[in-house]
């Protein structure tokens, strides 16, 4: 099946009521379909805070220790699907949709202190769900954000996991993430080549992201492509870029092993 029939294919589908759901509905759908085939209900919630974003969204499963895990890129917390499971046996799990990403509230990273941004998502979540401590895995991104906070309140971080390279500890940057962090040039292409499909989906995750992209099912390609459609998803990640990239790479001044 051509990658345009597939599109058509999973945009237009309708509830048991016969009205077409939006992409956030979309979102929540496969969502389910996901986390019903690696057998869990992890309870989706939204908690208010007073950090960059008023209403954050998390998944909560498990108990024991709590265990924060913060998801990468333009992502969200879905991502972590397939190692909730056996991770909720042994910890509560608070997984996190960072600032603009996933069910979170939209957020325009322009202009934004990025170091001090993270630390006050991170904090400020921590904060609203009576946290004092936690053990942190973070990818990619969420390894960034994880890394300032730890940074700034060792007191309130147990373990630090990073799964993959975080973020801003190399200033080397894949070409296909330097363009669409230029500003103007990005717009275009997210209207062009770039456009969300789940083709470029699975392009994406093939050059950057995983070992093997066929590896990676059908239903979660189709998750991760109504995840890039929510609103507002599209402006945060590319001013997120915008924030900390250059055509050169990662801004030098955001570069983790220099921070202190």
């Amino acid at each position: 099946m051509s990658d345009k029939s597939n599109y058509k294919r999973v945009s237009r589908n309708y509830n048991k009521n016969g009205y077409k759901m939006n992409t956030t509905e979309e979102f929540k759908r496969t969502r389910k379909i996901l986390f019903d085939k690696e057998g869990i209900q992890p309870q989706s919630k939204i908690v208010t805070t007073n950090g960059p974003v008023k209403n954050v969204h998390y998944l909560e499963i498990g108990s024991g220790k709590p265990l924060i895990l913060i998801h990468g890129g333009g992502s969200h917390s879905s991502e972590w699907f397939n190692i909730i499971k056996p991770l909720s046996t042994k910890y509560h799990l608070y997984v996190v949709d960072r600032p603009g990403c996933g069910l979170t509230d939209s957020f325009d990273y322009t202009g934004v202190d990025f170091r001090k941004s993270a630390v006050e998502f991170v904090d400020s979540f921590m904060n609203a769900l009576g946290l004092d401590k936690a053990l942190f895995t973070g990818h990619s991104m969420g390894g960034y954000f994880s890394i300032c906070f730890a940074m700034q309140y060792p007191e309130r971080v147990e373990k630090l996991l990073l799964i993959g390279a975080p973020a801003g500890v190399n200033l080397w940057i894949p070409l296909v993430l330097r363009l669409l962090g230029t500003k103007g040039l990005n717009r275009f292409l997210v209207k062009s080549v770039a456009k969300p499909s789940i083709k470029n989906v699975k392009n994406v995750h093939k050059q950057i992201l995983v070992a093997d992209v066929e590896k990676l099912s059908e239903d979660y390609l189709k998750h991760s492509y109504y995840g890039q459609l929510i609103p507002g998803n599209e402006k945060g990640f590319l001013t997120l870029l915008e924030n900390v990239l250059t055509l050169a790479g990662w801004k030098k001044d955001l570069y983790i092993v220099d921070l202190q």
